[in-house]
């Protein structure tokens, strides 16, 4: 790894997120951070195993079931072996990219040598300079019907940033695209550990933004929400609630506080 993009000064919110998921491409600063969150809010290591979890679904669901052979995601953190990659029928092309170019470089080293995947670092607020770089513009070869995965990073883009990005992709994909959008942070910040959280979260730079079911629906517009609506994710997998400790229902309460949707074009 290139030393110059290095900076072990300060956590990383996708380093974090990589450490509550037992991933080792984390600096001691992101495990610092992380056992704090995890002091303040135990049950935030189930809530990001439900989110990644949930990528498994995702994959299956936009390449098989809706028979979209590009998925373009964003915010991707590392691509392990849970990743959307590794769910998705042979010659699927999948575009991964994130921020962070710390990130970004341990993962275009797991992926080296991997056939239609590729990893790019791009600001998921911005998702317009990823779709025009020429290499991008090149994989794609004109093809805008896609499947599109806007997961577990929202909390931390404001109104402005998240409508934004989600106006670009809906004007920039084809009819018959899907997006799998992740309503994050539908929480009751009343709650001493959410509170707790979230201040770890804002003094790393990464301050949460809170959103009701409503104001995300009305952030996603014009994407057509499919039948089946907001989905808990602990109903999105079908899990036995008892997973779920006494301490986890009072701070999300009888919806775990995340919810996963599909979005049509």
């Amino acid at each position: 790894m290139s030393d110059n993009i290095i900076d072990t000064s300060k956590p990383s919110a996708g380093r974090i997120y990589d450490y509550l998921l037992n991933g080792s491409h984390n600096f001691e600063i992101d495990r610092q951070a992380a056992e704090q969150i995890i002091a303040a809010s135990p049950y935030v290591k189930k809530l990001a195993r439900l989110q990644r979890w949930a990528l498994k679904d995702i994959a299956v669901e936009l390449s098989v079931n809706r028979g979209l052979d590009v998925i373009i995601d964003f915010a991707s953190g590392l691509p392990t072996a849970d990743h959307i990659h590794t769910n998705v029928p042979k010659g699927t092309t999948v575009i991964y990219s994130d921020f962070d170019p710390v990130v970004v470089e341990f993962s275009q080293q797991i992926l080296k040598d991997t056939p239609d995947v590729y990893y790019f670092e791009n600001d998921a607020c911005l998702p317009e300079k990823l779709l025009n770089r020429p290499e991008v513009q090149k994989i794609l070869a004109g093809r805008r019907k896609v499947g599109i995965g806007y997961w577990g990073f929202c909390t931390f883009l404001n109104d402005e940033e998240l409508s934004h990005s989600l106006r670009v992709l809906y004007e920039w994909s084809a009819p018959g695209s899907c997006l799998a959008y992740n309503a994050q942070s539908v929480l009751d910040i009343t709650k001493p550990d959410i509170i707790a959280a979230m201040e770890i979260y804002k003094n790393m730079g990464a301050p949460f933004h809170v959103r009701s079911l409503e104001k995300h629906q009305e952030i996603l517009n014009p994407w057509k929400m499919d039948e089946t609506g907001f989905v808990s994710l602990l109903n999105w997998h079908g899990f036995d609630e008892s997973e779920f400790a006494e301490l986890d229902e009072n701070s999300f309460g009888p919806t775990k506080g995340d919810y996963g949707v599909y979005m049509t074009r």
